[in-house]
Order: structure tokens, then sequence, then C-alpha cells
């Protein structure tokens, strides 16, 4: 028994296993290129939130060396009520909330047992952080900042 070859039947399969093979290689360039861009924006949003939280910081560290100048300038300064006084550091930057600075000064008289408080918190966009600092003048009543404590405040 010989069987006779068919060429066109042959002719006609040629390629059949080549169209699965090109869409699995399509698929799986398609998922790898999803993959590494999910994974670039994903890092690209945890660059800006740590970015923006470090500009609130700078922000609240120069609220707070604005408000010591005006107790260095006046030692019974005080601005009790929260976030009394704003300063701007890019245009609206408190009202747009993009870079702002809002300070409170405590009433208190800058003795160790009652030291004078500044409470600045820095924002940008959603990302807030808080620094205090707390002033003790010298018990000569001259009128010299005798010591300062800074410390981030975290809640």
């Amino acid at each position: 028994m010989n069987k006779k070859f068919n060429f066109k039947t042959l002719s006609s399969q040629k390629g059949v296993a080549t169209l699965p093979t090109i869409f699995a290689l399509i698929i799986l360039i398609v998922a790898i290129s999803v993959a590494i861009t999910a994974l670039s924006l994903s890092d690209s949003f945890v660059f800006l939130g740590s970015y923006q939280s470090s500009q609130a910081l700078v922000y609240a560290e120069a609220g707070a060396r604005d408000a010591l100048l005006r107790i260095v300038r006046n030692k019974n300064y005080t601005c009790v009520t929260p976030d009394c006084y704003l300063i701007d550091f890019v245009s609206n930057g408190c009202s747009t909330n993009e870079g702002c600075a809002r300070i409170s000064v405590s009433a208190g008289v800058g003795s160790g047992v009652n030291p004078k408080v500044v409470v600045s918190k820095g924002q940008v966009k959603n990302k807030i952080r808080r620094v205090q600092v707390s002033v003790v003048f010298d018990d000569n009543l001259n009128g010299k900042i005798n010591s300062i404590t800074w410390s981030e405040l975290t809640d």
C-alpha cells in the first residue's frame, strides 16, 4: 500500500501553527509593556508624594523660623489661635494648598516651666508636616533666648 501525498493539502496547512505563536508573543509583549508602565507610574507617584512631603517640612520649618524672628523682636509676641498667621510660598499657596505655612505662637512666658511654643504647619497639596519649637528665655529677664527645642509633630 502506497500512499500518495497530496501536496495541495500540505501547502494549505503551512503557517497554521505560526498564527497562535504570533498571538501568544503579542499578548506576552503587551503584558510586559503594561507591567513596566504600571511600575514606572507607581514609582513616579511615590516620588511625587515624597517630594511634596519633604517640601511641606521645609515650609513648616521656614514658618517656625519666621515666628522665632517675631519672638526675638518682641519676646511678648503671641498668636494663640490655631493657624493665626499664614505665609504663602507660592502664589495663592494658602488658599489653594499649593505651598503654605500656618503658624501659631503660645502665650507662654518663656520660662522652663512655661515655654513659648511655636507650632508651624507646612502644607503642599494634601501633604502636611508640623514642627513645634519651644523657646526658653534666660532667667536674667534681659530677653535673650536660652534654649530652643525643635521637634516634628506626628499624629
